[in-house]
């Protein structure tokens, strides 16, 4: 009985702070997300490649860096966690056993964010021959990042390359 009273002490104690819920919402998302952790975290990841290649990719063009990027990227984060776990758990109220969409929605954002991540790579190294194949596609990408037109930057390296 002691026991029971210690723990219940514990727990009220817990209750009372700020930290102690902070604590336990993470804890209880942890719980819930454990079981599709790896598809969450390549969308994490591909977030960040994202901005590391960004800021590569301002360096080079000797802009400076904004807290721009920063501030993106934990929208992205937000908006990516907040509709992938909203598509988890109501496919987890469906079916508990295939979390099929979930899998692909998060596939899908990854590679949103791998287009993103090699139109920055190759503002960074323009002739690198396997981004040269995704130049025509990339080219709004560029563009949008750059604020140039993307002719005038590879005529540019390609006249320096001769």
């Amino acid at each position: 009985m002691r026991q029971l009273l210690s723990m219940t002490n514990h727990l009220h104690a817990l209750f009372t702070t700020l930290w102690g819920w902070i604590l336990i919402g993470f804890t209880s998302l942890w719980a819930m997300l454990k079981p599709e952790i790896y598809p969450f975290v390549i969308v994490f990841l591909s977030v960040l490649l994202d901005l590391i290649w960004g800021i590569a990719a301002a360096i080079k063009q000797k802009r400076f860096i904004y807290s721009e990027g920063i501030r993106e990227t934990c929208k992205k984060l937000i908006i990516y966690a907040s509709m992938l776990i909203l598509l988890l758990l109501i496919e987890r109220m469906i079916h508990e056993q295939t979390l099929i969409a979930t899998r692909l929605a998060c596939v899908l954002a990854a590679a949103s964010e791998l287009w993103s991540v090699s139109a920055n790579m190759l503002i960074i190294k323009p002739d690198m021959p396997f981004l040269k194949i995704f130049r025509l596609q990339l080219k709004g990408e560029i563009e949008k990042k750059i604020g140039l037109s993307t002719d005038t930057i590879f005529k540019e390296k390609e006249d320096a390359d001769k």
